[in-house]
C-alpha cells in the first residue's frame, strides 16, 4: 500500500536500514504526469518482496496532482517522503528549454537526506523502469561520487581527442563534440567520458565527506558561460575522473536510435545493442518528449502503455495544430542535423574530426 508523507528526517532515516532501494528524484507540476508513470514503472518492475522507498523533491506540486500519484500507486509497495527545498537556492543559475531550476535540486541530497542515507538512486521523470532497481542498487560504489552510464549522445568530454580508429565512424553522429568546451582551463582529460546525469546511483557519504555540493555548485557559478545541459556539465566536471560506469542498459538515451548500428556507435558492440535492445531504463531525453503531440521517438507507445495504468489513463496531448514556428524549428533540426553528419564524414576522410 501507498504511503505519502510530508517529510521527517527520522521516517526517511528508518529507510536506510533496509535492503530496499531508495530512489530520489525531484518534479514540479509541469512533470507531475511523467514522474507518476516513471515510479509506477520502477513499481511494477520490482520482484516479489521488495519495497520502493521514494524521497521527492517538490519544487512546486498541487495537492490534486500528489492525490493523482497516490492514486496510480495505491497497490503497490511504495513510499513516498516529501521534502520541499528552498528554490531560491538556485534561482540564480541557467534553465532553458524544458529544464527548470527543480533540475538543480539533486546536486543538494546529500545536505538534505539524513546522514544515515549514504546512498540513493537518482531518477529523472522522463524515464520508464523496465527491470528491477534492486540490480543497480546493489551495484558496487566503492570511492566513486556516483555510477552512470556514458551518455549515448556525446560520450567523450571531447571527442576530438579520441584517437581510437574503432570510433571514428561514430564520431558524424554525435550529438555534441565537446560537451565541457573549457576542459583544457579545468584540466580535464578530454579524451574521457561523459555521463549522462538522468540516471545514477549517488555516493551520498563521500559526497558529504568531500563537500561535493558546494564544488559543484560553485562550479556552476564559475563556468556559468561554458555550461551546458545544465547540473549535468558540474556533475562531469567535479566527478571526472571519479565516476564509475552503470551498463549503458540502464540508461537508455533517445539518441541511441541516430546511430545506423553497432558499427557507427561510440560505445562497445554487445552494450550498445543492449541498450538499444533491452533498456531496463528507456530514458526519454531532448526536448520532444512522448506526451508531446509531435514526438516521433520509437518507444512513445510503451509511455502511453504506462501511462493508461495511472490515474491518467487516456489522457493524450491534444492537437495543437499547424503552427509554424514549431514546424520550421523541427524541419530546421532536421536538415542542420544532417548537413553536420555530411560535414563530419567528408571531414574525416582528410582526418580532420
Amino acid at each position: 500500500m501507498l504511503t505519502i508523507h510530508p517529510a521527517t528526517t527520522d521516517r526517511i532515516a528508518k529507510s536506510a536500514s533496509t535492503a530496499d532501494p531508495i530512489v530520489l528524484c525531484a518534479a514540479d507540476e509541469n512533470y507531475v504526469k511523467p514522474l507518476t508513470v516513471m515510479l509506477h514503472s520502477a513499481a511494477v518492475s520490482l520482484k516479489p518482496g521488495r519495497h520502493l522507498h521514494v524521497v521527492l523533491f517538490d519544487g512546486g506540486i498541487e495537492e490534486s496532482s500528489l492525490a493523482a500519484v497516490r492514486e496510480s500507486l495505491i497497490d503497490y509497495p511504495v513510499t513516498i517522503d516529501l521534502l520541499r527545498p528552498d528554490l531560491s537556492k538556485v534561482s540564480d543559475l541557467m534553465t532553458s528549454h524544458h529544464i527548470t531550476h527543480t533540475a538543480y535540486l539533486r546536486l543538494m541530497a546529500a545536505r538534505l537526506l539524513p546522514g544515515s542515507i549514504e546512498k540513493v538512486i537518482y531518477l529523472d521523470s522522463d524515464v520508464l523502469v523496465r527491470d528491477d532497481l534492486t540490480e543497480m542498487w546493489e551495484m558496487e560504489l566503492g570511492d566513486n561520487y556516483c555510477l552512470a552510464a556514458t551518455d549515448i549522445a556525446c560520450p567523450f568530454i571531447d571527442a576530438r581527442e579520441v584517437s581510437d580508429a574503432d570510433l571514428q565512424s561514430s564520431k558524424p553522429y554525435l550529438a555534441a563534440i565537446s560537451p565541457v568546451a573549457n576542459w583544457k582551463d579545468l584540466g580535464i582529460d578530454g579524451s574521457a567520458n561523459y555521463f549522462n546525469s538522468g540516471v545514477m546511483v549517488l555516493n551520498l557519504k563521500k559526497w558529504r565527506e568531500e563537500n561535493v555540493e558546494q564544488r559543484l555548485f560553485d562550479c556552476l557559478r564559475k563556468n556559468s558561460k561554458f555550461v551546458w545541459c545544465w547540473d549535468q556539465y558540474a556533475l562531469n566536471v567535479v566527478f571526472a575522473g571519479r565516476w564509475g560506469k552503470l551498463p549503458l542498459r540502464w540508461n537508455q538515451g533517445a539518441h541511441v536510435y541516430e546511430y545506423p548500428g553497432s558499427e557507427q556507435s561510440p560505445v562497445d558492440h554487445e552494450g550498445f545493442e543492449a541498450m538499444r535492445d533491452r533498456p531496463a531504463i528507456i530514458h526519454y531525453t531532448t526536448e520532444w518528449k512522448p506526451w508531446d503531440y509531435e514526438s516521433s521517438h520509437p518507444l512513445k507507445e510503451t509511455y502511453y502503455n504506462e501511462l493508461d495504468q495511472t490515474a491518467w489513463k487516456g489522457w493524450r496531448p491534444e492537437d495543437p495544430g499547424f503552427n509554424f514556428g514549431k514546424w520550421w524549428d523541427r524541419k530546421a533540426v532536421g536538415v542542420i542535423r544532417a548537413w553536420i553528419i555530411n560535414w563530419r564524414k567528408l571531414k574525416l576522410l582528410f582526418s580532420m574530426v
